[in-house]
């Protein structure tokens, strides 16, 4: 029996319209749609008018479920795997899944879609010829500040993702480790319509966001060091 195929699909940042031809006709054509939360992915297929049956594969489920819809591949139904939103894995559940389907040999593409990384990097005016993505800080405080002293002198930009709820705290962890004079950009809510691209240095960025204080989605990119080395 010929397998069936595992898409990753990329979905909208924020923007429900910022999504491909290709992702609305495959995720109309498969058999089922494994998604990170059922909620958020109904809002996005009653969009653009695409009936699917739903089944969630998130950092509570993915697991348990996996083993389903690894069955259904080898079985030779086709499934596309999405989250929230961006490109699936990156930051977000998934990879059990996938390297699931590798090893049993089942085809996996992917039907590539927007991402909160490039669209930061593309907006914000650093140089990405090279950078150092990091992801998500440990939420334990004391733990993100080693983290960060191991960072402080990467001569590259450094790019972060953390919670909605947790931007001061990690701006301010930012500003104590590397020192407030550093040259930093906060893009948040990027392709909705109260997006604010914000570049300064980090001291800057925190006086604005502790005055602003709300939940946003966001990214936090950090220039290095410019200041000129002391020699001894």
């Amino acid at each position: 029996m010929k397998k069936g195929t595992l898409y990753v699909v990329g979905t909208p940042i924020g923007h429900p319209d910022d999504i491909s031809l290709r992702a609305i006709e495959t995720l109309k054509r498969v058999d089922y749609i494994a998604c990170e939360e059922r909620k958020t992915a109904q809002r996005l297929l009653h969009r653009h008018g695409i009936e699917q049956e739903l089944v969630e594969i998130n950092e509570h489920t993915e697991k348990d479920s996996a083993d389903q819809v690894i069955l259904d591949l080898a079985m030779g139904k086709n499934v596309a795997l999405i989250s929230d939103c961006g490109m699936p894995v990156f930051a977000d559940p998934g990879t059990h899944l996938l390297n699931e389907a590798l090893d049993t040999g089942i085809p996996v593409t992917a039907v590539p879609g927007p991402t909160s990384l490039t669209t930061a990097l593309a907006v914000t005016g650093f140089d990405a010829h090279r950078f150092y993505f990091y992801g998500f800080l440990s939420p334990k405080r004391p733990e993100r500040k080693r983290e960060l002293q191991r960072l402080r002198n990467f001569e590259a930009p450094l790019v972060f993702l953390d919670a909605p709820y947790r931007l001061v705290q990690v701006l301010e962890d930012l500003a104590s480790t590397f020192g407030g004079g550093r040259p930093a950009a906060v893009a948040a809510d990027l392709t909705f319509k109260h997006e604010e691209v914000r570049r300064g240095n980090l001291h800057q960025l925190l006086d604005h966001y502790a005055a602003h204080t709300r939940k946003r989605e966001f990214v936090i990119i950090v220039g290095p060091d410019t200041r000129p080395s002391k020699r001894k």
